[in-house]
């Protein structure tokens, strides 16, 4: 249950507490989800993204790792680690009423007294209002940039809040 053949590859499934599992043969991509929920150390063999990591060695620069997670306690996150190690790319997407492309920042959000039902964007510079139905255009007309140089020029990271989720998925409101 835990492996799939496919005429492409292999895919196989471990948990980030079995050492075993995390050292058992090669992979040239590697998908670690939720790292920041990993423990400390994988059957007391180290830490278990460094074990995984470790699997991709065998295919070189051909190699690829993920990591995807939920930051957790700042200072201590490994998402966080990682994703200020990296050239840390941001979503940016324009205005629908005046065109400048930005950042969405969860302060920027502003809503009726003791009514969250009528939360809204506020534009950075127009100050206009952006609501939930101006977001299926401003995704399709945003992009990836990068806000820092990365200390490695092979990693990139990239930050996506909830802000940004489709209509009809986790509104304005929701958050």
């Amino acid at each position: 249950m835990l492996s799939k053949v496919f005429p492409a590859g292999l895919l196989v499934i471990t948990g980030a507490n079995s050492a075993v599992g995390l050292r058992s043969m090669p992979a040239r991509y590697l998908f670690l989800d939720e790292v920041d929920a990993y423990p400390p150390s994988a059957d007391e063999e180290g830490d278990p993204v460094a074990l995984a990591e470790a699997r991709t060695r065998t295919f070189s620069w051909r190699s690829k790792a993920f990591l995807v997670s939920t930051p957790t306690i700042h200072g201590f996150s490994r998402i966080e680690r990682e994703y200020e190690a990296s050239d840390q790319r941001r979503f940016f997407v324009p205005c629908p009423h005046c065109g400048p492309i930005q950042c969405l920042r969860v302060e920027r959000l502003r809503w009726e007294n003791s009514r969250p039902e009528t939360a809204r964007y506020l534009c950075e510079a127009c100050e206009g209002r952006i609501e939930e139905h101006h977001k299926p255009a401003m995704l399709g007309a945003g992009e990836w940039r990068a806000t820092a140089e990365s200390q490695d020029p092979g990693t990139i990271g990239f930050h996506l809040s909830a802000l940004y989720s489709p209509v009809g998925w986790f509104s304005w409101s929701d958050i």
